[in-house]
């Protein structure tokens, strides 16, 4: 090379350029032909020499040198000796200082194609440590202050066509508005970032895998407000990250662990790709603490950009869905950072993949509900939608809002048709696999607004994902809690239908997908009757309804009211309730049927009765009464439900539920809990009948249990020490502990038979099948059809018979208990029987329910028929009508419906008595009870009766009279006994006359609605039984020969003052003048 160099010298016609360049560039092709190795020494020296002799600019000398660099950079690798050894030229020139500026003004006159290999340069250069990143970004441009406006410019463009998502412009068409949407959707990242050079120098080193140096730089993006990463920088750092979690994920990978091979032609054999005893382990790899000193920012960085590579997403989900292994403990805090900061978030811009979302919610699974929730609240943020757009991420902000806009436009298509369902499930779950948080809101809000739409939008959840099921029962949650809207309508009485129909969705939802968690709602409900929110009951309620198949029926017709003293397949076909699901059960046995569960929910519900009387912040007396109804009914929905569980083993098994005998505790431990007395008895009755016909050895339990239970069953038997110990504290003077516990322990399937019901029942169904032969065309449709009805039909015979059998069974016990049950009252306390009865049986059971409403009357009238001792059925009745009918002052709605039925089946006979002279001396006179005193021969006459019944007819008179008189405080519950007396009373024409003036009264007032609609009932069902009243004149010809007066119950040492009591006609009774 010296002596080309003198020859060059020589010649003068050359010129100063021309040499410039041969010189450089014969050198660097010299040297790129040479191992870095066999490099001779002197070449650095050359050319040295070479630029101070000939006066050389040696910027542009590092220009050219550059220029090969860049050259040799996009042909080869990094590693290669020729960049090896133009990186150590540079090094002993002592050039780079200007490097920097160079850099700058290469990139400022680079062309577009030229732009990736002059990146690639300078990333060798910051990787060979040639220059700093410090020193290189003041030569870029544009700036960091104008990239961040760029960035934000672009966002707000993004953010602006969000909040018009779904909006209608009235000054452009359809189309127009379309187009644009589309076009700003298309615009993902500004036209000028892709060709930015700090995004390219930050793809090259990344590609390079060289993360020290690329941090710095996207730390300083993210700082400054520019976007971090786009387009291709993007794709290179997902490739980062790839490399970054290879060797913890090749451990995993389904091909490791022999769970999936690769597929080979056929002729070439498999290949084993791991180990049978290979292990998921870290310890043959780095440590998880390194792996996240990595991984955890390369994911930060990245954040929602993760979404633009599916696979990469179902890898890092397999890697969290490990280490929240339970048993290894080892990274899970990271893994929850990671998932609820990058993946959820990244999951709202992913594009539609089953497949990535069922690997995601396999590791959000793995955490318990109350911390999936919480990540579902960071998810969520504070708003959604347009709500959201300027606090979330842009993209994010723009997809949900195309979401939202997807969803609502699915739901226009909502219909009651199974097919039409199917095909808005599809479209609901496509949007919902990315976006369920958005979509579940519109379905919310729409569910509150019509609630003819919840059981077509249930239909329509069949496609949609685990993880979007889970996240429904989060937004259930989050929408029950919602604290901005009253619960109650602006009245002030009614509850608002938005939370009416958000809690019947509630229970259809759950019934309809039961695998859904519903733990954490369970633990909502009872921390908000924790704090006295009687209002959440309602979710109570239709949980107990529509999932455990426990309904109830407010209203019940006398034909349904005959039925509930029937059987299990009675009560339903009667009752009209829908087959509970089974699954359905059984999830919503494994979350309530627990200790730690179970007593708790039933204390609480127990307790919100008096809790909503006298601390509840109610004002209205229509509400309170309401409220209170309900606390009673769900009260009666658990029990009921709770009864039912009878073993340990669950249908899914992924619970452990317990038995009920095991569940509730002794009487004691109740009072305890602050439970009432009447209560704790409805509570254990199911126990105390169990222990009863175990006791007995009956062939069949309406409670199975297991055979190693008969030991905890010992406690309820009603004739053992241990229950009778716990009973409550009563007036042990006239009553006694064997009536009590005999009066709430049995229950009215065991004292009646509702024969007439169960043959009426039959006679329909058979008349069922007649129709079927006639209108069933297709025969396999028809033979089902009569299968059913004829399975019925063999179920209710067969469930009379053993009802008889049953009730045979309870007579013959109270037949033999009759002498003893009030036979060891002494004779001082006799007279106060029938206020003991009332005080402590009757009114405290008669207004649980209506079942029970019935056995209080029928109850009584069995002890009547088997004429037990000491027991007085004409004071009884006395107390009834003068004690029981007055409570229509203060019952509420459902107490008065109770009341009613108990008063109707308490007058029944009493009216038949009345008009029924032989039916009377063969029902009433020849008994023990209508002695005209306890213990005295004497029996009250027929005419004395009459006198009696007239007096009772005028008590109940002269108290509805005075509550129709003022009936906006107490017309309503008036009403509706009255509503269920109808045929037992009036039976006097001027008695209905009078009524009907009072309620022509109400029927024209203005301001209760709801009482004159009762009213209008109450005066028709009044005018049609006009034909059936009688004038009491006419009545009053059968007795007035008679001298005889209503007889005074009383005991034998008043039997004789009795006796000329009824010869005296001037003589009458103090009890019938109160």
């Amino acid at each position: 090379m010296p002596s080309q160099v003198t020859a060059l010298l020589v010649s003068g016609s050359i010129t100063r350029l021309i040499l410039y360049s041969t010189l450089i560039l014969s050198y660097l092709i010299r040297l790129s032909r040479l191992q870095i190795q066999a490099a001779p020494a002197y070449l650095p020296k050359s050319l040295q020499a070479l630029i101070g002799g000939f006066d050389l600019d040696p910027n542009r000398v590092m220009d050219m040198v550059l220029s090969s660099l860049q050259h040799s950079c996009m042909a080869s690798s990094t590693t290669s000796p020729t960049i090896n050894a133009l990186l150590k030229l540079l090094e002993q020139v002592k050039l780079g200082a200007s490097l920097p500026q160079i850099l700058g003004f290469k990139f400022q006159n680079c062309r577009a194609k030229m732009l990736t290999s002059l990146c690639r340069l300078t990333a060798t250069l910051l990787s060979a440590g040639a220059i700093a990143v410090d020193a290189l970004l003041p030569h870029l441009a544009p700036s960091m202050e104008k990239l961040a406006e760029t960035t934000k410019r672009h966002a707000k463009k993004i953010e602006d066509a969000s909040r018009l998502a779904g909006t209608v412009s009235l000054s452009h068409s359809a189309e127009q508005d379309a187009s644009q949407t589309t076009a700003v959707s298309r615009c993902r990242y500004p036209a000028e970032g892709l060709s930015l050079p700090i995004v390219g120098i930050i793809e090259a080193l990344l590609w390079d895998r060289r993360w020290l140096l690329v941090r710095p730089l996207l730390s300083c993006l993210e700082d400054t407000g520019a976007l971090p990463v786009c387009g291709q920088s993007r794709l290179a750092l997902c490739s980062m990250l790839k490399f970054a979690i290879s060797p913890l994920y090749c451990k995993l990978t389904p091909n490791y662990l022999q769970f999936a091979t690769r597929w080979q032609p056929s002729g070439i054999p498999l290949v084993h790709v791991g180990s049978q005893h290979r292990c998921r382990t870290f310890d043959d790899i780095a440590s998880v603490h390194r792996l996240f000193q990595v991984l955890e920012p390369l994911c930060c960085h990245l954040h929602v950009g993760i979404a633009s590579d599916a696979s990469l997403v179902t890898k890092l989900a397999r890697i969290i869905k490990y280490l929240l292994r339970p048993r290894d403990a080892r990274g899970a805090h990271e893994a929850k950072r990671l998932l609820g900061y990058v993946i959820l978030p990244a999951m709202s811009i992913l594009s539609v993949n089953p497949g990535c979302v069922c690997e995601i919610w396999a590791a959000t699974k793995q955490l318990p509900c109350c911390e999936r929730h919480s990540l579902y609240s960071t998810w969520r943020g504070r708003s959604l939608e347009r709500e959201s757009v300027g606090t979330k991420h842009f993209e994010v902000a723009e997809a949900e809002c195309k979401a939202g806009y997807h969803a609502r436009q699915s739901l226009k298509r909502v219909a009651n048709d199974k097919k039409n369902s199917k095909h808005v499930g599809r479209a609901l779950a496509k949007v919902a696999h990315s976006n369920p948080l958005v979509v579940f809101r519109v379905i919310l809000s729409q569910v509150e607004s019509y609630g003819n739409m919840i059981q077509p939008i249930v239909e329509s959840l069949g496609f949609v994902s685990p993880l979007a099921l889970d996240v429904l029962s989060y937004m259930l949650s989050s929408h029950l809690a919602d604290t901005s809207r009253h619960k109650l309508q602006n009245d002030g009485i009614n509850i608002a239908h938005w939370f009416q129909h958000l809690s019947h969705f509630t229970g259809v939802y759950y019934r309809a997908f039961p695998q859904t968690e519903l733990q954490a709602l369970i633990e909502f409900l009872m921390l908000r009757l924790e704090d006295g929110d009687s209002l959440y009951l309602l979710v109570f309620n239709e949980l107990l309804a529509r999932m455990g198949g426990c309904e109830v029926l407010e209203d019940l017709s006398d034909a349904q009211i005959g039925g509930l003293a029937g059987g299990e397949t009675l009560r339903r076909e009667m009752l009209a309730f829908s087959k509970a699901s089974k699954r359905a059960v059984s999830k919503l046995q494994e979350a309530l049927c627990t200790p730690s569960t179970a007593i708790p929910i039933l204390a609480l519900v127990a307790q919100q009765r008096g809790y909503s009387l006298f601390k509840g912040k109610v004002n209205h007396v229509k509400l309170l009464g309401q409220l209170f109804d309900r606390c009673q009914m769900v009260l009666v929905q658990l029990v009921d439900f709770l009864s039912r569980s009878t073993a340990h083993s669950t249908v899914t098994g992924t619970g452990k539920k317990c038995p009920y005998f095991e569940l509730l505790p002794d009487l004691c431990k109740m009072s305890a809990l602050h439970i009432e007395p009447q209560i704790a008895l409805h509570a254990a009755r199911p126990l105390i009948a169990e222990a009863a016909g175990a006791h007995r050895k009956e062939p069949r339990a309406k409670i199975p249990i297991s055979p190693d239970s008969g030991s905890s069953l010992c406690k309820w038997e009603p004739g053992g020490k241990a229950l009778r110990s716990s009973l409550p504290a009563r007036d042990c003077g006239a009553l006694s502990s064997e009536l009590y516990l005999v009066f709430w322990s049995l229950s009215l399937y065991d004292i009646t038979v509702p024969t007439r019901e169960y043959d009426a029942q039959i006679a329909l169904i058979r008349s069922k099948i007649n129709v079927a032969h006639r209108e069933f065309l297709e025969p396999d449709r028809r033979k089902k059809e009569m299968a059913r009805c004829l399975n019925t039909i063999n179920s209710l015979v067969a469930e009379l018979e053993f009802q008889k059998h049953h009730y045979q069974q309870i007579m013959t016990d109270l037949e033999a208990q009759r002498n003893s049950l009030l036979g060891t009252i002494v004779e001082d306390q006799r007279r106060s029987i029938s206020e003991a009865l009332l005080e402590n049986c009757i009114m405290p059971r008669v207004t649980i329910t209506p079942e029970d409403a019935l056995f209080c009357a029928i109850f009584f009238k069995q002890l009547h028929s088997l004429e037990t001792t000491n027991f007085s059925s004409l004071q009884y009745y006395d107390r009834v009508v003068k004690d029981v009918f007055p409570v229509i002052y203060c019952a509420t709605d459902q107490e008065a419906r109770c009341l009613g039925i108990f008063l109707r089946a308490t007058f029944e006979p009493l009216t038949h008595w009345r008009f029924d002279r032989r039916r009377y001396d063969m029902e009433a006179g020849s008994k023990l009870g209508f002695s005209v005193a306890i213990g005295s021969a004497s029996r009250c006459t027929y005419e004395q009766y009459c006198t009696v019944f007239t007096k009772w007819h005028d008590k109940i008179t002269k108290v509805a009279l005075h509550s129709l008189s003022h009936y906006k405080d107490h017309g309503r519950a008036c009403l509706l006994v009255l509503i269920k007396l109808i045929g037992v009373y009036p039976i006097y024409k001027h008695v209905s006359t009078q009524l009907l003036g009072l309620l022509e009264a109400i029927q024209v007032q203005e301001d209760m609605k709801d009482v004159q609609a009762m009213a209008k009932r109450y005066c028709t069902l009044l005018k049609k039984s006009e034909d059936t009243l009688v004038e009491e004149s006419l009545l009053q010809r059968d007795i007035l020969g008679s001298k005889a007066q209503v007889p005074a119950p009383g005991t034998k040492r008043q039997a004789s003052a009795a006796n000329k009591q009824r010869r005296s006609p001037k003589v009458s009774l103090a009890r019938d003048q109160e």
